[in-house]
C-alpha cells in the first residue's frame, strides 16, 4: 500500500500542470474581431447585415476571429474548441438551435463554420462549400477582410436564409440558389459582393414593401435612449421604401448593459445577449 501511494506522489510530482480550457468572452453577439483584421467600416458592415438577418429571421450568425486558439484551449481541437464556444456563447434561440458561429483564427490558418443542432447533417457539406468557394481563396492571399464579406455573404445566403425558409441543403453541397453560382461564375464572386455592400445591407435586396410589394427596403436603427447597467433603452427601426417612399417605424427595447458577459443569463436573445442556443458539433472546417 504504501508503495502505491509513493508512485502516485511521484507520478502528480512529474506530471505537469493540467491547462485550463478558456474561452473569450464576447463584447458583441454580432461581430468579436479580436484578431484585428477588419476595418471599422467592414465590422460596421458586417454588424449592420447580420443584425438585419437577425431581424428578419431570428437567426443568430456572429462572427469571432482570434489570432490564436492556442492563447484559450490548446489541447482540444479546433473543432471542439468551435463547439464548446459555442455551447458556452449559447449561440443561436433556444428552441430552434439555428445558430452560426463563424470562427477566424489568423495565426492557425484555420477556420470553422459551427453550426447548430438543428441543422440536418446536409448542411455541413453546404458550409464545407462556403468555406472552399468564398473564405479560402482570400485568405490564401491574405485578404483577410475580403474573405470575411464574401463568406459571411454567402453564408446568410446559402445556409441561413434557405434553412429560414425550410429548403432542405443542396445534396451536393452546392449552391440554395441559382443566383448565387450564376453570379460567381460570370461575374466573379468579388465583384458580387462588392455591389452588394456598396449597396447597403444584403437583405434589402429581398424585403419587400408592404404598400407596392417591389423588393429593395431599407432598415435603419436609431437610439432614442442608450441603455444602461441599471435601465434599459429604447431605439426606432424604421422601413423606407425606395421606389414608393413608403415608411413605417417601430420601437424596440434595448437590453441592459451587462457587467460580464454571461451567456447562460441570456436566453431571450436580446440585442446584448444570445439566445441559448446549442450545437452538437456540426458544421465544417478550413486550412489555408
Amino acid at each position: 500500500m504504501l508503495s502505491l501511494l509513493r508512485l502516485a506522489a511521484l507520478a502528480l510530482l512529474f506530471a505537469g500542470p493540467a491547462t485550463a480550457q478558456t474561452f473569450p468572452a464576447y463584447k458583441d453577439i454580432f461581430v468579436n474581431d479580436e484578431a484585428g483584421i477588419l476595418s471599422d467600416a467592414a465590422e460596421a458592415d458586417l454588424r449592420s447585415d447580420l443584425e438585419d438577418l437577425r431581424s428578419r429571421t431570428g437567426i443568430e450568425m456572429t462572427v469571432l476571429t482570434l489570432k490564436s486558439q492556442r492563447n484559450y484551449a490548446p489541447t482540444l481541437t479546433m473543432e471542439n474548441f468551435a463547439t464548446q464556444l459555442f455551447n458556452t456563447w449559447g449561440v443561436g434561440a433556444v428552441n430552434r438551435n439555428d445558430g452560426i458561429l463563424v470562427l477566424v483564427l489568423r495565426q492557425d490558418r484555420a477556420m470553422r463554420i459551427e453550426l447548430g443542432k438543428g441543422y440536418a447533417r446536409d448542411w455541413q457539406k453546404q458550409a464545407e462549400a462556403v468555406i472552399d468557394r468564398s473564405f479560402l481563396p482570400a485568405f490564401k492571399t491574405y485578404d483577410y477582410e475580403g474573405g470575411i464579406k464574401t463568406g459571411v455573404t454567402d453564408a446568410i445566403h446559402t445556409i441561413a436564409l434557405p434553412f429560414h425558409e425550410g429548403k432542405p441543403a443542396p445534396a451536393s453541397g452546392g449552391d440554395a440558389s441559382g443566383l448565387w453560382i450564376a453570379g460567381a461564375v460570370f461575374g466573379g464572386i468579388a465583384a458580387l459582393i462588392g455591389s452588394v455592400f456598396l449597396s447597403g445591407p444584403i437583405l434589402a435586396r429581398f424585403r419587400k414593401c408592404e404598400a407596392c410589394g417591389k423588393a429593395g427596403v431599407t432598415a435603419s436603427r436609431e437610439v432614442l435612449r442608450s441603455a444602461t447597467t441599471y435601465s434599459e433603452g429604447e431605439g426606432r427601426r424604421t422601413l423606407s421604401c425606395p421606389h414608393c417612399g413608403h415608411v413605417v417605424s417601430s420601437l424596440y427595447t434595448i437590453s441592459m448593459i451587462s457587467e460580464t458577459n454571461d451567456s447562460s443569463s441570456g436566453s431571450s436573445g436580446s440585442d446584448s445577449s444570445f439566445g441559448g442556443g446549442s450545437s452538437d458539433g456540426g458544421g465544417a472546417s478550413g486550412r489555408w
